[in-house]
């Protein structure tokens, strides 16, 4: 059994989760008998009274630990600054909103009983309406197919790490932080549990398709140069097409200058449509790589600014 442990909980408008978390996890802190522990909640710049309900625990219980941002600098974000605050030997990142079963951090100790230095859990099943099902599953397929470490399927950001694994990924200091991306890339001995994901406790989810789709991104982004090297391929296929139809037409117009009519007007079509449609291939074939590649430089972009992921605003630990 582990001595000590932090739990990361990032929060965002999650007044009606938060009593419910805080019974639920410490009730698993007892039934493992950890005599130190911190639960770091980490809030996002809620605009309910998240932070008060925070503060008359934290009067309770001193392992509560708050974390105030200066505003919503998002959920990565936020669970890196709660990884950086924290000062267990092991630390562990989960929902705030109950969808992470606090009961299935026992699960993840007793693996790490048995020398691994991550466990994470894997979402075998989740309530979501048939849209996100259907999304997510997409995102991990092409996630796996394109990303160049090995980043499990259906692998979410709850998690239990040692120390020295946090260490190491909060000293990457990167600005698209796509945590279980690098939580993958630093390696160690890692291994992965299922459970069923459940639906909020309580309230509306604060994540948006949008913010789904640019957490997407970020982990493509990161963790691939695929896309870039897609767009070289396909380039180099264009181009030898183009030659291609160029000696197509050369050919064409030595029979028409021979005198071989009938054959020619076979081969060549009438008009403008033929032009006219490789013409809109072509023009968007080049929005899409200038997506991708916009995508690429604006992360970069990102990262040489060298701006803060997080502003803290107020720390009670």
């Amino acid at each position: 059994m582990i001595e000590s442990i932090s739990i990361v909980i990032p929060s965002y408008n999650e007044s009606a989760n938060i009593n419910e978390v805080y019974k639920r996890t410490t009730e698993v802190i007892k039934k493992l008998n950890i005599k130190k522990y911190e639960l770091i909640f980490v809030e996002n710049g809620s605009k309910d009274n998240s932070l008060e309900l925070l503060k008359k625990i934290n009067s309770e219980n001193q392992s509560i630990k708050i974390i105030s941002l200066s505003r919503n600098f998002g959920y990565q974000s936020a669970i890196a600054v709660g990884l950086k605050y924290s000062q267990n030997d092991y630390v562990c990142v989960m929902d705030g909103d109950l969808q992470d079963p606090p009961e299935i951090i026992m699960d993840f100790i007793k693996k790490i009983a048995e020398g691994y230095d991550v466990v994470y859990g894997i979402r075998i099943k989740r309530k979501a309406n048939f849209i996100k099902k259907i999304f997510y599953n997409l995102f991990y397929e092409i996630y796996s197919k394109l990303s160049e470490i090995d980043v499990p399927k259906k692998a979410g950001d709850f998690c239990l790490m040692n120390k020295k694994v946090v260490k190491n990924i909060i000293n990457l200091n990167e600005k698209n932080l796509f945590m279980r991306g690098l939580r993958s890339w630093v390696g160690f001995k890692q291994t992965g549990i299922e459970y069923k994901r459940d639906g909020r406790h309580a309230g509306k989810t604060n994540f948006s398709f949008f913010s789904a789709t640019a957490l997407a991104l970020d982990g493509f982004v990161s963790f691939s140069l695929i896309p870039l090297r897609f767009i070289l391929i396909i380039g180099i296929i264009i181009s030898l097409l183009s030659f291609l139809f160029f000696l197509f037409l050369f050919s064409v117009k030595l029979l028409h200058v021979f005198g071989v009519f009938e054959l020619t007007t076979l081969l060549m079509p009438k008009g403008l449509t033929l032009a006219n449609s490789i013409l809109t291939l072509f023009l968007g074939l080049v929005m899409f790589t200038l997506g991708i590649i916009g995508e690429y430089v604006g992360r970069i972009y990102f990262e040489v600014k060298n701006r803060p992921n997080y502003i803290i605003n107020e720390t009670i630990l």
